[in-house]
């Protein structure tokens, strides 16, 4: 009986280090974001016009990003995330003063309206552009500066990170106008140029104001001097959705993994779940027990359904 145990002992320790060579032997390097989505000539021209826009001056503007369609979509689908923003006196605590709006967060937990904005090809190609082939979503927030909000002091958003300055980018933000931006409903102020800098922000630095209309991507580099304008329209709301994305071997700024159930990662096109996180850096990083992390993940949770196509909107 001992010679049988330990014979079916072995011949299990065999199949469990077959198992794991053919694993190793299977590893691959991870395929692009971008892989599979082409871009027509126009928008060739205009995303390597917003590459290169980025690179010189920290920041660009893309008009008509979304079509009246999709505006009109997305005003109407997320209105009630918007309705959740709201203000808070930061003269009481916070890194800025006066009245500052009060963000949604957490964006993919809350709504599926922005699932195929996010992965939108024009918008990944320029990410891609910006930061190279290895980046993620950081942080996805629905923001609503309201009439009688106070204009934020300048910052940066790569700032989590203590890297010296200048140093190349970390983190392409982008803001994605829902209503337009203008001078007086508080349009973002940009410092051009001061990405490549490595001295202190200076708070009086000149700016420029990114007024675009309603359906257009702002994307600048997070380095980049920057702030919210305040808001002196008495009847105007400036309503954004901002992507965050970063190098994908950086910490995200909100925890993706936690912030979403499994069946919420489950029924999201398999291009948006490896752009929030379930993807490896390179041939080894990020992987499980020489797995993709995807596959890992669906393999633990079997009957939660299947993965849609990148198509899928709602």
């Amino acid at each position: 009986m001992a010679d049988h145990n330990d014979a079916e002992r072995e011949a299990e320790l065999a199949a469990a280090r077959a198992a794991y060579a053919e694993r190793l032997a299977h590893m691959e390097t991870p395929t692009r974001l971008t892989a599979g989505l082409h871009l027509e000539a126009r928008d060739e021209q205009r995303a390597q016009a917003a590459i290169n826009a980025v690179q010189e001056a920290g920041y660009a503007i893309i008009t008509d990003f979304l079509d009246p369609a999709e505006l009109a979509d997305l005003q109407r689908d997320l209105e009630d995330i918007f309705a959740l923003t709201t203000h808070r006196d930061a003269s009481k605590f916070g890194r800025y003063t006066g009245i500052q709006a009060v963000h949604v967060h957490n964006l993919f937990a809350k709504t599926k309206a922005v699932d195929a904005l996010a992965i939108h090809p024009l918008l990944l190609h320029i990410i891609e552009g910006v930061l190279g082939k290895q980046f993620q979503m950081s942080v996805a927030t629905a923001m609503c500066p309201d009439p009688g909000v106070d204009p934020q002091g300048l910052h940066q958003d790569d700032g989590h990170y203590p890297i010296p300055r200048p140093h190349f980018p970390l983190v392409a933000n982008t803001l994605i106008a829902l209503d337009d931006f203008t001078s007086a409903n508080g349009a973002t102020r940009l410092v051009p140029g001061s990405h490549k800098w490595g001295h202190a922000i200076e708070q009086d630095a000149p700016v420029v104001e990114a007024e675009m209309s309603a359906g257009s991507l702002l994307v600048f580099d997070g380095a980049v001097w920057h702030g919210g304008g305040g808001n002196a329209t008495v009847d105007q709301r400036r309503r954004s959705i901002n992507l965050n994305f970063n190098l994908s071997w950086l910490r995200q700024q909100e925890n993706q993994y936690l912030g979403l159930s499994p069946e919420r990662w489950l029924g999201m096109p398999e291009r948006l779940q490896r752009l929030l996180g379930f993807q490896k850096v390179n041939y080894l990083c990020g992987g499980i027990d020489y797995t993709d992390p995807l596959t890992f993940f669906k393999a633990c949770h079997p009957t939660l359904g299947q993965t849609p196509s990148d198509h899928s909107r709602r």
